[in-house]
């Protein structure tokens, strides 16, 4: 109390001028470092990102949340204007059409693009692999991380990877009592082909090829007896409706279809650091989002299918096994040498991933 009375009213005027003046100058070098140490995101930039599918659904809501994370983080430096369901570009437009500037970004399913992206569809041979969608996300990152050749291919295209996009398990089924994939023989199968095709064909059934947006009215008419897709577009073709005894068989597969989200090179290199370490950021962070919505909307379509009547199965890995010592080592030696015969580095590739699926399926 007496220092603040003499400080106040009878202490010395020069020395309280002195004091003040000392506080006024921290607080300015404090002002000044934490400005000089905060982020710098330039001036602000609109990136115009070209999307295939709809907003709705699995695929739109994450990249929603992909740029709605670059925006907040950037505090509104880098804008997105969103291009769905083919607005900007077609499903197979994207490659080339983010190459020319067309977008700034894409959203590019490899299967689209066999020849330009071999090396990208590394995954599409394999029956084995990690299930879990987590144990997915590490897979694809690291294989990507540990594979100069995938970042090649990209970069021969002018883009570089943002983020990888995986999907989940796979699901045999029909409206018929289902209890193996063996039950499969003799059906009249419909899948998407490639390499599906060839698991399909191992197992005894007849493959059939139909757009999606056809496989309801086959199934219902019986000339289809069976589908082989992904979980989630088994449910999102409504085909568990068909037949008072339908059964989906889950597949505890490994699902090797990827779709790369990658932006163009020279738009990438106009960005700031700052700005470019958090897209690297929140494209590191996609994975593991996508695998939680994975998990959580399987679940929600398990029960849902249950719901409405249909029998779901899950097939013991054990049968995969069986299934893929069937078939999985042509599908393997035949991707090879597809890449080996456009003079890429295949088989370097290839064992690679071979190694990473082993990790990761443990």
């Amino acid at each position: 109390m007496k220092i603040a009375r003499t400080l106040g009213s009878g202490g010395n005027p020069g020395f309280v001028a002195g004091w003040g003046s000392c506080l006024v100058l921290c607080a300015l070098v404090v002002a000044l470092f934490f400005a000089g140490t905060a982020p710098s995101y330039g001036e602000t930039k609109t990136i115009r990102f070209a999307i295939y599918t709809p907003q709705r659904g699995l695929e739109g809501e994450a990249m929603t949340w992909l740029t709605n994370e670059i925006e907040k983080r950037t505090k509104g430096a880098v804008k997105f204007q969103n291009y769905f369901a083919g607005s900007l570009l077609k499903e197979r437009e994207t490659l080339r059409g983010v190459q020319s500037g067309a977008a700034d970004m894409g959203y590019i399913f490899v299967p689209y693009f066999p020849r330009e992206l071999t090396l990208w569809s590394i995954g599409e041979p394999f029956l084995l692999g990690p299930v879990d969608p987590v144990k997915k996300a590490e897979f694809f990152s690291e294989l990507y991380e540990q594979s100069p050749e995938l970042q090649a291919a990209l970069k021969a295209y002018n883009q570089k990877l943002v983020a990888i996009h995986f999907f989940g398990q796979m699901a045999a089924g029909g409206p018929r009592p289902l209890k193996s994939l063996n039950d499969l023989k003799g059906l009249r199968v419909r899948c998407a082909g490639g390499y599906d095709a060839e698991h399909m064909t191992a197992l005894g059934a007849k493959v059939v090829f139909l757009p999606g947006t056809e496989i309801y009215s086959a199934m219902e008419k019986g000339a289809v007896q069976a589908n082989y897709t992904a979980f989630i577009s088994y449910f999102k073709y409504r085909l568990f409706e068909i037949g008072k005894q339908h059964t989906v068989l889950v597949v505890p597969q490994f699902t090797g279809s990827v779709a790369l989200i990658t932006i163009n090179q020279k738009v990438w290199d106009g960005l700031s650091p700052e700005v470019q370490k958090v897209i690297s950021d929140v494209g590191k962070e996609y994975g593991k989002k996508l695998a939680g919505d994975i998990k959580t909307l399987e679940t929600d379509i398990r029960s849902k299918m249950k719901s409405a009547g249909a029998t779901v199965l899950d097939l013991p890995v054990s049968e995969v096994n069986t299934w893929a010592a069937a078939c999985e080592k042509e599908s393997l030696e035949k991707w090879v040498k597809k890449a080996e015969e456009q003079k890429q580095p295949g088989k370097a590739l290839m064992d690679r991933t071979k190694k990473l699926v082993e990790k990761y399926s443990k």
